[in-house]
């Protein structure tokens, strides 16, 4: 197996560009998609944001093994124990297989009774639902690629996933351009297409990453480690991922109770929403890239004993996280007026969203301390502490507000967002706590074994 580019002497610039590339061309073409239907229809948007939001909540169960995956691969990698690492990632690779193939049964069992269920309007039912049933075609590939590219970035090289991300969207984009406007004799197939070109790009990204672990990190495939499990390295997988599921899961659960209270306020405020989820993901793209670069660096430094190096590291990634979001949400409020024009002409939408612009202000430096730190604790092993401020913030603070602001109170979708800060900062603030107190230094992994 060809060892680890030495992640610790890497600097968390050299980590987190490619992932900051990466999940900006993820968002991209979320974006774009965005842009190309709202301009064939703003039913047709509407009829993909309870789709899109579940198969959001699929993502934090795939991740609850790629989260797990990544902290034990890296710490193990830290240790020097590259048989440990291997097994690890064989296991994860599987057992996503395995979930990818059970949500996929579920949506097409139980999909349009769930899109009912919150409050999808009449007049776009059916529509949402084709679209939900194909983009359930694509979990199954996107499971896999989850855990191989968390698996390529611990052994650093987040640069070949960047790459493979690239073609991914190249071919999505390219693919719902042709099939919603008919260019060059294609069909004008809507959502369908677009759900269509997102499963041809997630297959060609399972292909290209698979050929990255077997011939460029020369991690060979054995049959029987997939199927036979080491029971020690699933338990450490599990030790981490499942409170990171918890934690994930409660954050999608949150906004999917958030976007049932949205679909009472009507069509136009469910499309609102649409766009400015889209928007706020680019606020917080530089947040999340450093605070992956970060958690590798603490995996592996954790897994070396090295405590006080990944303590003093994840300040400093900190600081640089509060200042790039500045940089970044303060021209996003400047130019709001501009941004929202370029998606719709709808005044309706436009009014809506510009009062969030100015609240992203205040939300947006907290959400950053939440994801620098929420990491840095994963990257631990102390993924439980994060688990449990999620269920009381945003269960016990978020929808609350949310609800008595957005519905009794009628402030609408500005409402919804202002209990989407106060977790933010609440729950950032708890988080940070627990890092300064360095009670995560006794959760690392037991890795004396073999």
């Amino acid at each position: 197996m060809k060892a680890d580019r030495a992640v610790v002497d890497q600097s968390l610039f050299s980590l987190s560009w490619p992932i900051f590339i990466d999940i900006f061309l993820h968002l991209s073409t979320l974006l774009i998609n965005t842009y190309m239907i709202s301009r064939v229809s703003i039913a047709m948007l509407a009829a993909t944001t309870v789709a899109n939001q579940f198969f959001d909540i699929f993502i934090p169960i795939f991740n609850f093994i790629g989260i797990g995956c990544s902290v034990v691969v890296a710490q193990y990698l830290g240790a020097k124990n590259y048989q440990q690492a291997r097994h690890a990632i064989h296991l994860s690779i599987a057992f996503n297989l395995i979930i990818g193939l059970l949500c996929y049964l579920f949506i097409s069992l139980f999909g349009y009774q769930v899109l009912k269920t919150m409050n999808t309007p009449n007049s776009i039912l059916d529509l949402s639902f084709e679209y939900f049933h194909i983009l359930g075609v694509c979990l199954f590939f996107e499971a896999i690629v989850i855990i191989m590219a968390s698996c390529i970035r611990v052994y650093g090289y987040s640069q070949a996933v960047m790459y493979v991300s690239l073609i991914m969207n190249i071919i999505t984009v390219s693919g719902n351009f042709l099939v919603l406007y008919g260019y060059w004799g294609f069909p004008q197939w809507g959502l369908v297409g677009v759900a269509w070109s997102t499963v041809v790009g997630r297959v060609i990204g399972v292909l290209l990453l698979t050929f990255i672990i077997l011939y460029h990190l020369k991690i060979k495939a054995e049959l029987r480690l997939f199927i036979h499990w080491n029971k020690t390295v699933l338990k450490q997988i599990l030790k981490i991922g499942l409170p990171s599921a918890g934690e994930n899961l409660s954050w999608t659960g949150q906004v999917l109770v958030m976007t049932a209270f949205i679909g009472l306020m009507g069509e136009t405020t469910l499309a609102a929403q649409a766009l400015y989820l889209q928007l706020a993901y680019f606020m917080m793209l530089f947040a999340i890239a450093i605070g992956v670069g970060n958690e590798i660096i603490v995996g592996h430094l954790v897994g070396a004993r090295k405590f006080e190096q990944a303590y003093k590291q994840t300040f400093s990634s900190l600081k640089l996280g509060i200042i790039v979001t500045a940089i970044v949400v303060i021209p996003f409020f400047l130019f709001r007026e501009t941004i929202v024009a370029g998606f719709t002409n709808n005044s309706d939408v436009m009014t809506i969203l510009l009062p969030i612009f100015i609240l992203s202000l205040f939300l947006e430096p907290g959400r950053t301390q939440n994801i620098i730190m929420v990491n840095a604790l994963r990257a631990t092993g102390d993924a439980r502490f994060p688990f449990y401020m999620a269920l009381i913030f945003m269960w016990g603070v978020a929808i609350p507000i949310g609800y008595y602001l957005g519905i009794t109170l009628q402030m609408g979708l500005l409402g919804i967002w202002i209990g989407f800060a106060c977790d933010e900062w609440l729950r950032g603030l708890a988080n940070a706590w627990r890092w300064k107190s360095k009670q995560w230094q006794s959760k690392s992994l037991d890795l004396n074994h073999d």
